[in-house]
């Protein structure tokens, strides 16, 4: 899924949602629907730098870095700026992590956290871990529909 919506506008997004997720006329409510956001542990340049490179900058209306905050993770600050920048509260926000540090950051800042372990057997504190993202658990924490091919 992610590669069909790599580099796309929201418009043309909205309407691969609607074709995916199985939910026709829903495109423009589908593109808008969640309000993405970035924060990271790293510096803004290298951020920036692996979302261009990548094709990727595009769908995340927000970036928080390391280097913009007062203390990096596992203090909730990325996380905290985040959510603000975004106009959601913590408390109605999802973050997704791979690492402790992320997993506690996102934790002490009141998230919903979903852990991907970046190691297999890597220990998160999250409320729900899978071992990908298109694990049905994740689509249902996130309100999606089941994946019709799995």
């Amino acid at each position: 899924m992610k590669a069909e919506l790599l580099g796309t506008s929201w418009e043309t997004s909205g309407r691969i949602l609607e074709r995916l997720l199985d939910r026709p006329g829903e495109a423009e409510a589908l593109a808008g629907r969640r309000r993405l956001g970035i924060a990271s542990n790293s510096p803004r340049k290298w951020v920036e730098a692996v979302l261009e490179s990548a094709g990727l900058a595009a769908p995340f209306e927000v970036v928080v870095a390391s280097d913009e905050v007062a203390e990096p993770k596992p203090a909730p600050d990325v996380y905290l700026r985040a959510a603000e920048l975004l106009g959601s509260p913590a408390s109605e926000t999802v973050a997704l992590e791979d690492s402790p540090p992320g997993a506690a950051a996102a934790r002490a800042a009141g998230m919903y956290v979903i852990g991907v372990p970046y190691f297999a057997e890597l220990p998160l504190e999250a409320d729900l871990v899978a071992g990908s993202l298109a694990d049905a658990a994740v689509r249902a924490a996130l309100g999606l529909r089941p994946d019709r091919a799995g």
